[in-house]
């Protein structure tokens, strides 16, 4: 809960307030959503807060909504992970009776009951420091009884997550995921609210249904804001006002297709033609996005452009290679670092002798394969841009 939303170069004041609060609103969705179904328990599975980045306000929060929870019967389970480990919890912050923090080293199992019935075994274990678990503990019930296990993750092999249990819940990971399906289900809720745009697509939790020892499972999206991907060709006749239009048009159906859920909207342009030299970072592109903002703030629900990406390489003629121009030149060059991976860009030595430190010297050096041809190709589009236009192609005149 204490991470706000990242990768969002530009705000406007009430998104900026959004971006900062909804973790917490996303969390106390899914409080809601216990509530409205009717749910027994609440399964926490670890990272759910680090109460040293957060401070006292998570700490506040999480009373208030088990408190609610308390005054309903609902109980909670909660098993930490690597930041919310059971010692993490100050002694002098009490939780309600109804919230069972499970500790390391051993699984515990404690009965669910209903009505002084017992209706479910809940079994946990909380991670070690280093995120894994001992999973040898967890067990069916010998009488039965549905078994539930909740655990930031196990340490048996992949696709037998959940032999050992009808249900295990799994935390760790912000992507949801059904791992294993027989003879028992095991299952990544997910994170309850995207915080980047690597995160895209619905967040939320996970409604888990018991009807004559079956399991159902029935996704519920509690997150505030939505990160979105959009794709968008275009051709070699395709303008920039052209590709506006299009976005405009695209903003506008994503916007009634979104039951009113706010989205944050990057856009992933592919294709051909002269425009994708042109859709650069520090280009037309910038104003581009500014414009996309400045008519998304005046609409809702609210469709917010994060930014535009060129996934598609630079058209280039082969003949362009071949020429004895300062373009043909830099085409070679780049065309010789494209080929040998291992060629040093040498960017490092660039550096102003003031901003020369070490940690600048790494991140120049490019070390991730996909980092480099992102730079590589970028610089190609640039060179391209520059050295074709109007002003590079001009006529030379000289005078005596």
């Amino acid at each position: 809960m204490e991470s706000p939303l990242a990768g969002l170069p530009s705000l406007s004041d009430d998104l900026r307030e959004l971006a900062r609060d909804a973790a917490y609103m996303a969390a106390q969705q899914v409080v809601e959503t216990t509530l409205v179904e009717g749910a027994d328990a609440l399964l926490l599975s670890g990272d759910i807060v680090d109460l040293a980045r957060s401070g006292p306000r998570a700490i506040v929060f999480l009373q208030e909504q088990f408190e609610r929870l308390n005054a309903r019967n609902v109980e909670v389970f909660w098993a930490g992970g690597v930041v919310d480990g059971p010692d993490e919890w100050p002694v002098v912050a009490k939780l309600p009776e109804n919230v069972h923090r499970f500790g390391t080293g051993h699984v515990e199992n404690i009965e669910l009951k209903r009505d002084g019935k017992t209706i479910a075994r809940i079994q946990g274990v909380s991670s070690e420091d280093d995120g894994s678990v001992e999973a040898s503990g967890f067990h069916r019930d010998a009488n039965g009884v549905f078994t539930a296990g909740v655990a930031y993750s196990t340490n048996d092999s992949p696709g037998r997550e959940g032999d050992r249990v009808h249900y295990m819940a799994l935390g760790g990971r912000h992507r949801r995921a059904t791992v294993d399906t027989e003879p028992g289900i095991a299952h990544y809720a997910g994170t309850p609210q995207g915080r980047s745009p690597a995160e895209s697509g619905p967040c939320g939790c996970t409604l888990v249904h018991v009807v004559d020892g079956k399991t159902h499972t029935k996704f519920i999206s509690t997150d505030i804001i939505r990160w979105v991907d959009e794709s968008i060709e275009v051709t070699a006749s395709t303008t920039l006002e052209q590709l506006e239009d299009r976005m405009d048009e695209r903003l506008d159906k994503l916007r009634q297709k979104s039951q009113g859920t706010d989205l944050l909207v990057t856009f992933h342009i592919r294709g051909t033609g002269p425009l994708i030299t042109q859709l650069r970072p520090g280009t037309e592109t910038d104003a581009l996005v500014t414009r996309l903002q400045r008519r998304a703030a005046k609409r809702s629900p609210l469709c917010w452009t994060v930014g535009v990406n060129c996934l598609a390489p630079a058209t280039v003629p082969e003949e362009w290679y071949d020429q004895e121009t300062i373009l043909g030149d830099y085409l070679r060059q780049l065309a010789e670092f494209e080929e040998d991976s291992r060629k040093s860009l040498g960017l490092e030595q660039l550096l102003p002798e003031p901003l020369a430190s070490n940690w600048l010297k790494s991140a120049a050096k490019f070390d991730n394969s996909d980092h480099r041809t992102v730079v590589l190709e970028n610089a190609k589009k640039l060179g391209i841009d520059l050295l074709t236009s109007p002003e590079a192609t001009g006529d030379l005149v000289t005078s005596d």
